[in-house]
């Protein structure tokens, strides 16, 4: 049976040494990638528990809208440079369209717009545009913050 500090806690993929571990509630947890590291940090309850363990994936389809549309060349390393991330399943980049699906419980549309930014990719500056990235941001955050929240008490009241 495999040690539990060899299992990362996000993706159940196997540790990576050099990757800091994390002390949360004086437990260690330990991480297959720093982007996995990102996500517990910013969500250490979701991951720490025997419920964040029994979780499916939670698909999410983005279209992030650059400034320019991107030539061949370009297109065909960006690709393979996000199907890299964890938690990536697919992306097709259209003229200056880049779709992306998901799993929100790996990598979050901010990830993946930091990974576009580190490579030199622009998105379009339109004020609808920063909204939307800004909305998905939000909404993701949300999500992931209601994920690990404990479950509200129910309480039995009889019928008025």
């Amino acid at each position: 049976m495999t040690p539990l500090s060899d299992i990362c806690p996000v993706c159940a993929m196997k540790t990576e040494p050099e990757i800091p571990s994390v002390e949360h509630n004086k437990m260690y947890f330990y991480f297959c990638s720093e982007q996995c590291r990102e996500m517990f940090i910013a969500h250490p309850s979701l991951y720490s528990t025997k419920i964040g363990k029994e979780r499916n994936e939670i698909l999410k389809r983005r279209t992030m809208c650059l400034a320019e549309p991107l030539d061949c060349g370009v297109r065909d390393l960006l690709i393979p440079y996000l199907m890299e991330m964890m938690g990536v399943k697919e992306v097709v980049v259209e003229g200056d369209r880049v779709h992306i699906t998901y799993d929100l419980l790996q990598v979050t549309e901010s990830q993946v717009e930091k990974a576009l930014v580190e490579v030199g990719i622009q998105f379009g500056d339109g004020w609808l545009e920063r909204l939307r990235r800004g909305w998905a941001d939000n909404s993701e955050e949300i999500e992931l913050d209601n994920l690990a929240a404990p479950p509200a008490p129910r309480y039995q009241r009889t019928p008025l």
